[in-house]
Parts: C-alpha cells; structure tokens; sequence
C-alpha cells in the first residue's frame, strides 16, 4: 500500500532535517540530503519497502556522524544539525573498529546500521585499525615495554582482528625487542642483587616471559647479564 506525501518543512530544532509528512500525518524527520537522494517532493507515492529504506538510510547517516563525532574527539549526539563534512575538529582520536561499534550499539543503533556506517567509515579511512595499531605499538614501547607475544594478545584485547595484529607486531624489528628486553632485565637485576645466581635466572625469566618475550629474546638476554 502506498502512502502519499503531503507536505516536507524544515525540522524547528534542526534546519538541515525535514519533517516528512504522509496522508496529512507527520511521519519522521530525516536529513535534508536524504531528500534529494529518493527523489522525495510533495505529492509523490511512496511504497512501504520505500520507507523502511529511507529510516533505515536516516539510521545509518545518524550511527556515521556519531562514529565521526567520536573520532574526531567532539561532544557526541546521535542526531546532529551539522552536515557530517562541515563540522569542526576538535582533537582528533583514534578508535578500533570494535570500539566503534561498542559505542554504537551503546547508543541504541541496530545491528545493520552498525555494520554499514562502519564499512563506510573503513572505505573512507576513518578507521584504520592497522594505523591505529602501528600507533599504539609506538606508544607502547615507549611507556610500558612489551616483548612480541604480549604485544599481540593486547592488540587482539583491544578488538585488532589477530590476522592485523600479527602483521603488525611482525614489524618489531628483533634486535629491537631484544635491546629492550635486556633494558628492562637490567633494571630488573637491581632487585635481585643479592639473590644466588640460579634464583635470579629463574625470576628474571619468569619476569621476561611474562612481559611477552620469546624464549631467544631471553637467552639473548641472559648471554650478556650473566
């Protein structure tokens, strides 16, 4: 069954959303884009199917511009007045592909609105979980040091697909995973200073492995302290 439209004004609180209505009746406010997009005017008929994919294009544009809102470090509201392209940013942030839709499904967005805003946000580049990973890598080597093994099981925490983590941790160059093992063992055997030799082989190692280092990067380690 079609419905008729009868009447499209500018929504009061939001000047780039129109109110569409059907039969006489206001029916649901979209973005102003939408309705050149399907070709909306007053006095066409629409059908059903038509509808359910204007709401569900509305849907997608409004989970897109939290996503981007959120990137960009902005305050975040799921219905925005300002075109997607035009807003001002703040101080840009960088999220995982599933931080993003953990914070989507949050706000309420279905499933399918989800997945679409994100696969536009990946082919637009505004997710880079590769990026996002390479980055964090930097930060953490710096900070808080990790040998190769842990560095992956984070990332994977963090919701990097394990194909990408593993790629990225490849990148860590061995001679530099193992300087900083040893850095980290170094400061480490102040502690163990006045512990037998075969006590502070067992705790340096345990201390190691447990920060992510492989067995080589460990005996390299050992090979230079004792």
């Amino acid at each position: 069954m079609k419905q008729k439209i009868t009447d499209i004004q500018v929504a009061p609180e939001l000047p780039s959303h129109r109110q569409l209505f059907l039969n006489g009746a206001p029916f649901v406010v979209i973005h102003a884009s939408l309705i050149e997009k399907f070709g909306l005017r007053i006095g066409l008929e629409i059908a059903a199917e038509v509808i359910e994919k204007i709401i569900a294009a509305d849907e997608v544009m409004r989970a897109k511009n939290h996503a981007l809102s959120l990137l960009r470090g902005e305050k975040t509201n799921a219905t925005t007045d300002e075109p997607e392209d035009s807003r001002p940013t703040i101080k840009s942030k960088t999220y995982t592909k599933s931080e993003i839709e953990r914070r989507l499904e949050r706000e309420g967005f279905s499933a399918r609105a989800i997945e679409t805003s994100i696969e536009e946000l990946i082919r637009s580049g505004h997710i880079r979980d590769r990026k996002y990973a390479e980055n964090w890598i930097v930060r953490r080597q710096k900070s808080n040091p990790r040998g190769k093994t842990l560095l992956k099981h984070e990332l994977v925490d963090k919701g990097i697909d394990r194909e990408t983590a593993e790629q990225v941790v490849a990148t860590v160059e061995t001679e530099d995973e193992a300087e900083v093992a040893l850095q980290i063992a170094e400061k480490r055997m102040k502690q163990y200073k006045r512990l037998p030799t075969h006590v502070a082989k067992r705790r340096l190692h345990g201390f190691l492995a447990r920060r992510g280092f492989g067995s080589d990067v460990v005996r390299q380690v050992f090979e230079q302290i004792f």
